[in-house]
């Protein structure tokens, strides 16, 4: 294009959002001012459908951070080559559309995937198949005897709670209907599910005719929308799960698909039983659900960052050939690095160290490289803990951490790092989640897992960065006093 330009084209905005990121990736910043990358060429996307999933819920930080700068991080993840955005607009939280809560959730969560459109994003909604707000008929709510549920979630087999449920998805896309959702997602499970004579098994049965009642719902509002079905937690306990895949794959014999992808994932991120030994149902795309939060840590995030290159890429290593993409679960921004990572799974097929590097040297400094990345190594090696007593109790006293494999040495590493970085990077977020993981951890070991005086302010300022001042424990840092 001559001396002094660079031109950076794609096949749409969002192709253009990915190749503005990499060029500003490979360029260089310095006091002596502004270096453009030097690579030229061309490069396309492997995975068509390269998803992002706030889940905001829980006070977490997309419950309750600013907008403004929650729409920036949108921004940061579009340069990163992810071209769509889901939201879930939780029910349980609100008493009916009309709570001024549940107004506010909306505004909220229209401007973030308003956000996702400006940077040529697609947009998407989550929900659950028989999702309820909080003060539903209990008449009409469903049996959930064994499944984790709040317990306000209606029964699929009971005409009036159907009924009840369409009006309530009628009123909630007529609410995003703004924003035009590219795709629709359902879910069987977390929270959610069934299990009366009716219902059972509901994976395969009472969840694929709520399903299909959605489907022409949200189909009024967004006409060329598409439909996602998720098989989260399918056959996941034989006692309350047993007959999911075979109910879907049963359904899928009497008639066509009339969903268009297939949703898939598991707690221990391997590839679900039944698609280890089955092609996927219907012959259809499948859609993968990569946990990228929580995975060896209660609170989510409470830690600080949780890079975890090794375990990702062995996850890719057996969901890379069989999906088209999918939708990486993210509770905050402490799980910044493990998106970049996932994002250029999903562009190139990259070796997860290989996009590490590439993010240390743009977000903190090319002299960083070599100290951070030995630091994460030993950071993964010492993510999974457990609280004494169980994750989800409280109070929560003391840690049962894994075998020290370099705390103090992760710690040193970063702070030799920091010492080459210039002030603004060294008070950055994206630089302080990661440096209070490794003070964090050295300071748990010393202490045998119990926070202490010594741990109080780090854990304080994750709270002031992930606006976590008002949620709920499982996504607050631990300080020694849990309310």
């Amino acid at each position: 294009m001559g001396p002094g330009r660079v031109r950076i084209a794609g096949d749409g905005p969002s192709g253009v959002t990915a190749g503005a990121g990499r060029f500003l990736r490979d360029s260089r910043y310095g006091p002596d001012g502004f270096r453009p990358g030097r690579w030229r060429g061309t490069s396309r996307p492997s995975k068509p459908f390269r998803g992002m999933y706030f889940a905001s819920h829980f006070h977490n930080y997309y419950h309750d951070a600013p907008i403004p700068e929650i729409e920036r991080y949108v921004e940061d993840l579009a340069l990163w080559g992810f071209n769509t955005l889901t939201v879930w607009f939780d029910m349980h939280h609100f008493n009916g559309m009309a709570d001024p809560r549940a107004q506010e959730m909306v505004k909220r969560l229209c401007g973030l995937l308003g956000a996702a459109k400006r940077v040529g994003m697609r947009t998407s909604l989550s929900m659950l198949g028989n999702e309820a707000y909080a003060d539903s008929p209990r008449e009409l709510r469903a049996d959930v005897t064994g499944l984790w549920a709040f317990g306000v979630e209606l029964c699929a087999s009971k005409p009036a709670a159907v009924e009840r449920m369409l009006g309530w998805f009628d009123e909630t896309f007529a609410a995003f209907a703004a924003v035009q959702p590219d795709y629709l997602t359902i879910g069987p499970y977390d929270q959610g599910g069934c299990v009366c004579e009716g219902c059972r098994p509901w994976g395969g049965n009472g969840f694929l005719k709520m399903s299909r009642a959605i489907a022409p719902v949200f189909r009024r509002h967004s006409p060329d929308g598409k439909i996602i079905l998720a098989t989260w937690l399918f056959d996941f306990d034989r006692h309350v799960h047993k007959g999911d895949w075979d109910g879907l794959v049963r359904a899928l014999d009497k008639e066509p698909p009339w969903f268009d992808m297939i949703l898939a994932g598991t707690h221990n991120g391997r590839l679900s039983d039944y698609l280890q030994k089955h092609p996927v149902p219907g012959g259809l795309p499948l859609i993968g659900f990569p946990e990228i939060s929580m995975r060896g840590m209660t609170p989510w995030g409470g830690f600080g960052a949780n890079p975890e290159p090794a375990h990702l890429q062995g996850v890719w290593k057996e969901w890379g050939p069989r999906v088209v993409g999918g939708f990486p679960y993210s509770e905050g921004i402490y799980e910044d690095i493990n998106k970049a990572i996932v994002s250029q799974f999903y562009w190139s097929d990259r070796p997860a160290e290989e996009t590490i590097r590439e993010y240390v040297a743009y977000e903190y400094a090319p002299s960083a490289v070599e100290p951070v990345l030995e630091a994460i190594r030993l950071l993964e090696a010492n993510q999974e803990r457990s609280w004494k007593g169980g994750d989800f109790t409280l109070p929560r006293t003391t840690l049962v951490m894994s075998k020290d494999h370099g705390a103090a040495r992760a710690r040193k590493l970063l702070q030799e790092a920091e010492a080459g970085l210039p002030a603004a990077v060294q008070s950055s977020w994206r630089w302080r989640v990661l440096m209070l993981r490794g003070l964090i951890d050295e300071a748990l070991f010393a202490a045998d897992g119990v926070p202490t005086g010594a741990t109080d302010p780090l854990f304080a300022e994750l709270i002031r960065l992930y606006h976590a001042e008002n949620a709920e424990p499982d996504v607050r840092p631990p300080t020694r006093n849990p309310q």
